[in-house]
């Protein structure tokens, strides 16, 4: 019989011939599923709206997690204090596994590894030492000292940031860091800082902040990298880092 050309498949049976009916020729027909709109191409009002609304929860959680942080840390139960740091920082993590296998199932997204789990392993080693040297931390110094101190991240992260990744930073990148880092400084160094349960040791509150801030520097640094040159989603991330 008669046949014809189709730019996707090399020859097509015409309309009446037997063949026709052996094979189905609607191999291309496109779906019209939803895509996801990239936030780029959303109007102004609505990046203004989903911004304050991301920036809203992130801000409202964080303030929630620092508030319950410090009611655990510094309250005293039964005139003790809650003195093991690294039970809270395991109940995170296993909150954490939990909730990322769920949204990745949900999401439909692969649970293998997407990067080698030695750079998974370096996040989790920052992350929870991190965790712990923020809680032991707050011992010492008051929950809104530790807020203001986090501002020092910024130096942390540069520094990171040119040791792992290459980066380079402007002047005005330096001079930023370097003023909020000072105003920061002169900040608390003129009020007081130590907790409400302190034992008058607040400079071991400061270098167990120190000790927090270079961590999560170091956390950052490796999770851009991760993101950037293995095309992780957040989460994996947080399957792996949290579970290894």
């Amino acid at each position: 019989s008669a046949q014809i050309s189709h730019p996707l498949h090399p020859v097509v049976p015409q309309i009446g011939s037997v063949a026709s009916f052996s094979r189905p020729v609607a191999m291309a027909v496109t779906t019209n599923q939803p895509q996801p709109q990239p936030m780029a191409s959303r109007s102004p009002t609505e990046q203004i709206f989903w911004g304050g609304f991301y920036a809203a929860g992130l801000i409202g959680m964080l303030l929630i997690y620092g508030l319950l942080q410090e009611r655990i840390m510094q309250q005293p139960y039964d005139g003790e204090v809650f003195k093991y740091s690294v039970f809270l920082v395991f109940a995170n993590r296993v909150a954490a596994v939990v909730f990322a296998i769920v949204m990745a199932v949900a999401h439909k997204e692969s649970i293998t590894n997407k990067a080698p789990l030695w750079k998974y392993l370096i996040i989790s080693f920052s992350n929870v030492y991190a965790s712990t040297c923020q809680y032991e931390a707050l011992k010492y110094v008051s929950f809104a000292v530790q807020m203001l101190g986090k501002s020092f991240k910024m130096l942390p992260v540069m520094i990171w940031g040119m040791a792992i990744s290459g980066k380079s930073y402007s002047m005005l990148d330096w001079c930023v860091a370097i003023a909020v880092t000072g105003g920061v400084t002169e900040f608390l160094m003129t009020g007081p800082t130590a907790s409400p349960g302190d034992g008058g040791n607040s400079i071991k509150g400061f270098i167990w902040l120190l000790a927090f801030l270079g961590l999560d520097g170091l956390t950052s640094t490796m999770q851009e990298k991760l993101f950037k040159e293995h095309k992780t989603s957040k989460y994996n991330q947080m399957m792996y880092v949290n579970g290894l």
